[in-house]
Parts: C-alpha cells; sequence; structure tokens
C-alpha cells in the first residue's frame, strides 16, 4: 500500500480492515448501540429506486399501480446503490455559493419524488499507510509525541522532529514498507480524518440531500434527544437517521423545516465526524440546542486509533464552534469543505480548546 489515501469502493475491505477493529475498540459500547438504529432504519426505510415497488415480479400487467418512491421523515430514503452520482462531486467555487457540480442527468437520474439537489459524501480522510504505522508500534513514543508538535499547524516542522531521517519497516497488505520519520510526519500532516463533504451546507427548505457512502461504516444520525444527545435540530423535527450505508450506496433526507441541523455519523462521533445544515430561504437563523442528553464529544479520538500519532484534527464538538461552520459563513457561501474547519482548528480559532 502507498503513502496515499487508501482505496475505496473496490479497495475499501482491503483497506481498512485493521482499521475497522480498532476503531470498535477506540469508541467502545456507545458506538455499537449507535449502529443498532441503522438496523431498525434499514428494515423500516426503503430499498433500490430501481425495483419494483409494487410487489409484482415486474411491477406491471398485475392491476396494481407501482407507488412513487418516498422519502420517510425520520428513515429518509436508502439504497445499497448503484449511486447514478457515485464519484462525481465537484466543489464550486465560493463566488458562485454552489454546492455539487454534477453532469445534468446525475441528479436528473433519481425519481421525482426523491429527486436531490444537493450532494454531502461521506470519506475516511486517513492515509493508508498510517493505519499500519500506528496499529505495528514501530516509533517510540519520543518520536510520536515529536511528530505530534511538528505538525500541529498542518504542515510538518522538520526542526521538532525525533530522527526524522530514521526509517521503520511496516508492513503492508503488499509486503514490507521502509518509511521515514518525515515522511510519517507529512502523512499525519495530510490527515484529515472521518468527514462530511461538504462539512457545512445551506439548502432551501423542501431541498433533498444525497448522502453518498464513499467508504465504509458511515452512518448519518441528528443530535436528538431520542437518539440520548442534545437536542440540536428545530422544534419539531424527529429523530431522523439512516442506516450503516455501504460503500457505493447512498440515503436521501428531505430538509423541510427552516432552522439549523446538526448531524452526525454515529460510528465516527469520537473522531470528528459531523455536519451542519443550515435550512433557509437566505435568512441566517440561530442554532438550536437544548441540553437534553450527551453533547457532541469534546475530545477527538484519531491518536487512539493512530497509535498515539495526533493530526490535531477537530473534534466533534470543537468542529461545530468553528467560524467555519458558523451558520452565517455556511449561508454566504453555500458550501463550507472540511478542509476549511480543520485548517480553522489548527490555526486556532475558536472551537480549539477540548478538541
Amino acid at each position: 500500500m502507498g503513502d496515499g489515501e487508501g482505496p475505496t469502493r473496490g479497495g475499501a475491505r482491503r483497506a481498512y480492515p485493521v482499521a475497522r477493529r480498532a476503531v470498535l475498540r477506540a469508541v467502545g459500547a456507545s458506538s455499537v448501540v449507535g449502529l443498532g438504529v441503522g438496523s431498525v432504519a434499514a428494515q423500516e426505510g426503503h430499498g433500490d429506486h430501481h425495483g419494483d415497488e409494487s410487489g409484482g415480479e415486474n411491477g406491471a400487467g398485475n392491476g396494481v399501480a407501482e407507488t412513487p418512491p418516498r422519502i420517510d421523515p425520520l428513515f429518509g430514503y436508502a439504497s445499497g446503490g448503484p449511486n447514478p452520482c457515485a464519484g462525481s462531486h465537484h466543489e464550486e467555487s465560493d463566488e458562485t455559493g454552489g454546492g455539487s457540480d454534477h453532469p445534468a442527468d446525475c441528479f436528473a437520474s433519481f425519481p421525482g419524488s426523491v429527486r436531490p439537489t444537493h450532494e454531502v459524501e461521506m470519506h475516511i480522510g486517513i492515509p493508508g499507510l498510517l493505519f499500519a504505522v500506528g496499529g505495528q508500534g514501530v516509533l517510540s513514543d519520543v518520536t510520536t509525541q515529536s511528530i505530534g508538535e511538528a505538525v500541529a499547524d498542518g504542515t510538518v516542522d522538520r526542526s521538532e522532529l525525533h530522527r526524522p531521517r530514521a526509517t521503520v519497516t511496516v508492513q503492508t497488505p503488499d509486503g514490507p514498507v521502509d518509511v521515514t520519520v518525515e515522511e510519517i510526519a507529512r502523512l499525519v500532516a495530510q490527515t484529515v480524518g472521518f468527514h462530511f463533504e461538504p462539512a457545512g451546507l445551506h439548502v432551501a427548505p423542501g431541498d433533498v440531500v444525497l448522502y453518498s457512502a464513499e467508504t465504509p461504516d458511515h452512518a448519518v444520525a441528528s443530535y436528538h434527544e431520542r437518539h440520548g444527545r442534545q437536542n440540536r435540530v428545530p422544534d419539531g423535527v424527529g429523530p431522523f437517521s439512516s442506516p450503516l450505508v455501504p460503500v457505493g450506496g447512498y440515503w436521501l433526507y428531505r430538509f423541510d423545516t427552516p432552522g439549523v441541523y446538526d448531524v452526525y455519523c454515529p460510528p465516527h462521533e469520537p473522531f470528528g465526524m459531523v455536519q451542519r445544515v443550515v435550512v433557509s430561504d437566505g435568512d441566517v437563523p440561530e442554532p438550536s440546542v437544548e441540553m437534553t442528553g450527551r453533547p457532541p464529544e469534546d475530545h477527538n479520538q484519531l491518536a487512539a486509533i493512530l497509535g498515539g500519532l495526533d493530526p490535531n484534527v477537530p473534534s466533534s464538538a470543537a468542529a461545530l464552534e468553528t467560524a467555519a461552520l458558523s451558520p452565517a459563513a455556511i449561508v454566504e457561501r453555500g458550501a463550507v469543505p472540511w478542509a476549511d474547519v480543520v485548517a480553522d482548528h489548527r490555526s486556532g480559532g475558536p472551537g480549539t480548546p477540548g478538541s
């Protein structure tokens, strides 16, 4: 495996098996409970929109009209794929205020009753080799600490590295790989962790958002008292959630009620995987936060699955407090990339304490 980001889709199983076990150890029982809501959603939600909704063999000639697919207000609309928009996400410039820039037929390929107008991708932004380095304990504590200090701002300060030219051997599925301490530091610096892309999104009331699983083990859930969490969605909005979405699959949700929605990925919230969606016709609503349960995690657990290597990525709580994810910034820009949230955090902006 090379130094770049681990493979997705077809190569996902190969890239992340050890990492998945480490994630489960790090997050503990709370995330196992979180995964349970996904299994309910899978039973209650809808299947692939290409399938026969009528229950007949072909959906025609049986005297039963085909029922158009619909988006459930709690469980949305889930499909294992294929996703018509898979792998085609591109952010427009801030000047356009836009979100995804897709071919004209991408969203149009969905049935009208569930047709999206925005896409959000779910990613694991961790170089594959870094999982191996962290899991095999090839670095001393002194070297590990020096790497964290050298990359805290997202760049590599070589002068702070302990023995930067020293080489370690890491076992990968493709065989042993020799890598220097400085090369490891650069991998840590480019790590942005588990994330939604974009992390901030402005939509109009009634817009449908397509959540695309580009990497494994992702889901979407609202911060809601019935999930045992702080209530961080507009009044009257229910405890919506997706199932665990397979790679290449997708989940659709319609945001009807104006306001600020904070959502998270249940398996990866301990690693800072949150998103803020602002629903308005151009005004800037205030977030609604009720102390009804556990707040967003205030410590990022990435170092726990990377052998102590800390890329200084914001916790869930810190990410939602950054200036980049303020409702005003989201409304102004239309879409805010996760890289901007990480950069804001690393520069010492709002939300840095407690990360």
